[in-house]
């Protein structure tokens, strides 16, 4: 990979990369729309990744080439919104800038060009596995990696909602930061408890199945989400659904709109259910994990209501469904990530692993089915 992230670099730059870095991507074991709440997940760093080759420059341009896209130049001079860079790359560079800029960290311009070996749709968070190269790029090259993990991630996290446009919570970047699975606590979101777990995957592996569908036009059905959990909590006097109680809400149910009562359901419901998969994983109950994972499934569905738009086909319903169908009812499978449209997350045992990938590979494609391996470290020097 070095040799070939070399060569790109020097095809486009005409002289050789000073570091070469990598970030993997993230998917959601359990503890889907709980962190924009404070609540509580499992997720976990996957093998799938960024790749990138850069040098700094002595101005405060950005020179961007990523293999398959147009290239672009910024300059980090100004470091104000953009409108016209919502949902692009520029805005996240630009924003994480900022981020680093209002905090009193240093920043500067660079070469950068970039391969990724996550696919499109692949659900596993490129934008946070992007958001965290860039900003561990500038870590590197100009502090010293002195930036705690927590502090690159809240930069992403403010470039995505800020300047990208997208109100997310931070599971995303921190699932990409910090390697492994991991448990997080988002009770103080300035300060979330963060935990490594260890999970033995014996006899099992995770599948990622990407449905279809474009994430294009859904940003408005991402953040209505937590707008109606935050709603249903202020209807309760909090600021946010951690604060208060699963009897609360249901004392509220004639005041609270019907999604605003539902997705506040599952809110402590998988706040629950990832509580309970704590006490199976570190029992090394994976089927107890498994019964977890689909009632969050079924949760999905029912009342948080992000498994489909308009018709299930093609939906991440239906992959789910297929799923469930192809493993002989044994696999585990739920929503990965905001939902609507795009991938699936299983656990499947090895005994269905075959059956599972031909089915889903016949319906969607051999390049929409990824069986997933755990990438023990965040964003890092490539060391092959």
């Amino acid at each position: 990979m070095i040799e070939q992230l070399k060569q790109g670099f020097i095809n486009n730059y005409n002289y050789e990369p000073k570091h070469y870095l990598d970030c993997g991507g993230r998917f959601e074991v359990l503890g889907n729309h709980t962190d924009h709440n404070h609540g509580i997940c499992i997720a976990g760093t996957c093998s799938l990744k960024i790749n990138a080759a850069v040098s700094p420059r002595k101005d405060k341009e950005v020179h961007f080439v990523s293999k398959g896209f147009k290239p672009f130049v910024i300059t980090l001079d100004d470091l104000l919104i953009h409108p016209e860079e919502k949902e692009t790359s520029q805005g996240l560079i630009r924003g994480i800038a900022r981020y680093f800029d209002d905090h009193e960290y240093k920043i500067g311009g660079f070469d950068i060009y970039m391969e990724s070996t996550i696919p499109a749709g692949a659900g596993v968070s490129s934008s946070a596995a992007f958001e965290l190269l860039i900003a561990q790029i500038m870590n590197v090259l100009f502090n010293n990696q002195e930036i705690e993990k927590l502090y690159l991630c809240k930069a992403g996290h403010f470039a995505e909602r800020e300047f990208f446009g997208k109100k997310c919570g931070l599971l995303d970047q921190i699932g990409v930061a910090y390697g492994g699975y991991t448990f997080i606590d988002f009770k103080n979101e300035g300060s979330p408890i963060i935990r490594n777990l260890q999970l033995d995957m014996t006899g099992y592996h995770f599948v990622v199945v990407n449905s279809g569908g474009s994430h294009a036009d859904l940003s408005d059905m991402y953040s209505q989400i937590p707008m109606d959990m935050l709603s249903a909590a202020h209807k309760c006097g909090h600021d946010f659904l951690r604060e208060g109680t699963i009897e609360e809400i249901e004392d509220k149910v004639n005041v609270l709109t019907a999604s605003e009562f539902n997705r506040a359901l599952h809110f402590y419901g998988e706040n629950e259910r990832v509580a309970k998969a704590i006490e199976e994983i570190e029992n090394k109950n994976i089927k107890g994990l498994i019964n977890l994972i689909n009632q969050s499934r079924e949760s999905s569905t029912n009342k948080l209501k992000n498994m489909y738009v308009n018709e299930i086909e093609g939906s991440p319903l239906e992959a789910c469904n297929l799923i469930m169908g192809a493993s002989n009812n044994e696999a585990a499978v739920k929503i990965n990530g905001g939902g609507f449209a795009g991938s699936v997350v299983s656990l499947v045992p090895d005994t269905q692993l075959d059956n599972v990938v031909k089915a889903a590979s016949a319906r969607y494609g051999e390049n929409n089915v990824h069986i997933i391996s755990i990438r023990p470290n965040g964003p890092d020097f490539i060391k092959e």
